[in-house]
């Protein structure tokens, strides 16, 4: 009996329509953790554990749930025994999305359709690693079967690039690979961390940096090499909404402080943070630039497992709901200071879509677009999906919404565009069958084509990627 089916989450005649009309849209995957090198040199993974589970915290934190030892989870237990105990745990795993995400995995990438509990574990580890020493199977090969024509990786603005620069110039890979200046760890300064953010910028700029002047010009330098490597896009996570006001003679001064040792309040720290991200906006904005702002996680809380694993590894928390009052005041304060450019906000918590699509929607004109983004993180499930559609729709208009992103490390995490796309054709056909939105197929086929595809194509501006029609 098959699991996933061609009409799987589609219970009405209007949503299998309106799902035929896109599910071969390709892939705009505007946000993710993808490692350039990987695609690069293009080798085959060794077994699924590798591919499926080495750096999947969703699947650690529900291995960890079910109460399996961390040895079969981060640790050197070895690959068949890890991925028994997790294929053991997939059919417990009900109503989490990894339910669903699984099993669309395993059917696209592996033509396996069936409960895996009617496969034994040692016939199902043999079957996925066979199929993934063939050709069809290399990372570049999934990309392509993924239908995906744009990748924007996560990259430090240290990176060389040297990966991103490789495969442009591959005639062979057609797709575009684009890095995005993630700059959290260089604006988010403290004591602890300046002296590691300045080591690095002098590393890749070449000059010393003794001035708060002199670190805002590397960082600015740094936005340049990206720009010339094809980013068209930075990315920022902050725990707390920044904080805008600081005069540039008190920024030199908490630099300095900083860079001596010496402590700051939280209050303070965040608007020197709030000045370093207005000053690497007018970059942006120069640049024409996205910006993206992920916004809320409360990451690493568990010091224990940080100190024996590390960071991302699963001990992250849905943070506090957002302040309003802060992120009005930041956007309000970049648009006066020319520094506010198209820009899409991902809040941790479901509690602030509303009030970050509201927010937007007072920045948003002719000559710039904010937006709330995708359902991020603890809400990219099947019923926070639908409830941020509504949500966004409730205070904007559903018809220009950029879309869905991968945000994975995973290459077969692609499925969960599809995920997507029939979550939304299942919300918007059942609207039209009850009569709430006119049966217009040309009109809808045209907005679920702009929510799949083509408002990423407008925002980010990427020569030579079209719009479908």
């Amino acid at each position: 009996m098959e699991f996933i089916h061609e009409h799987f989450l589609l219970t009405t005649d209007k949503a299998k329509q309106l799902y035929q009309t896109i599910q071969d849209v390709p892939i705009y995957d505007f946000h993710c953790h993808l490692s350039p090198q990987e695609i690069y040199e293009d080798k085959n993974f060794a077994t699924i554990t590798e591919l499926w589970l080495a750096h999947d915290h969703y699947k650690w934190r529900l291995m960890r749930a079910y109460g399996l030892d961390e040895s079969v989870i981060t640790g050197d237990t070895d690959d068949f025994t890890k991925f028994k105990a997790f294929i053991e745990l997939l059919p417990n795993t009900i109503m989490n999305p990894m339910y669903h995400w699984c099993y669309l995995e395993l059917a696209r990438y592996f033509n396996h359709y069936e409960p895996v509990q009617h496969t034994s574990p040692e016939q199902l580890y043999h079957d996925l690693n066979e199929q993934l020493q063939q050709t069809s199977h290399s990372p570049r090969q999934l990309i392509k079967q993924s239908n995906v024509k744009v990748i924007c990786t996560t990259d430090d603005p240290c990176d060389d690039l040297k990966y991103h620069q490789l495969l442009k110039e591959d005639r062979s890979f057609d797709i575009s690979v684009r890095p995005t200046f993630r700059a959290d760890f260089y604006i988010s300064l403290t004591k602890d961390t300046i002296q590691t953010a300045i080591d690095k910028l002098t590393k890749a700029t070449g000059q010393p940096i003794e001035t708060l002047d002199h670190y805002i010009h590397a960082l600015l330098s740094r936005i340049a090499y990206f720009h010339q490597h094809g980013a068209r896009s930075s990315d920022q996570s902050f725990t707390e909404v920044v904080l805008p006001g600081l005069t540039k003679e008190e920024a030199i001064s908490y630099f300095n402080k900083l860079k001596q040792g010496e402590g700051l309040d939280n209050r303070s720290l965040k608007l020197l943070s709030g000045y370093l991200l207005t000053e690497l906006s007018k970059a942006y904005k120069q640049y024409h630039w996205v910006m993206q702002l992920h916004l809320g996680p409360l990451r690493n809380n568990n010091t224990m497992q940080y100190r024996a694993i590390g960071k991302d590894a699963g001990f992250d928390s849905v943070g506090d709901p957002l302040n309003a009052k802060d992120l009005n005041a930041l956007l309000d304060h970049l648009n006066k200071n020319n520094a506010l450019s198209d820009t899409i906000i991902y809040p941790n918590n479901a509690n602030d879509h509303l009030m970050v699509q509201a927010t937007a929607g007072n920045f948003t004109s002719s000559s710039i677009r904010v937006q709330l983004g995708a359902a991020w993180w603890y809400n990219d499930t099947k019923q926070g999906m639908i409830q941020h559609l509504i949500d966004y729709a409730n205070v904007g208009l559903l018809s220009q919404f950029v879309g869905m992103l991968t945000d994975s490390r995973s290459l077969l995490s692609y499925s969960r565009h599809e995920y997507f796309r029939r979550i939304l054709c299942q919300l918007l056909g059942k609207l039209v069958e009850e009569g709430e939105i006119e049966d217009n197929p040309e009109l809808l086929t045209g907005i679920l084509k702009d929510i799949c595809f083509n408002n990423a194509v407008r925002l980010f501006t990427i020569k030579d990627v079209e719009e479908v029609k």
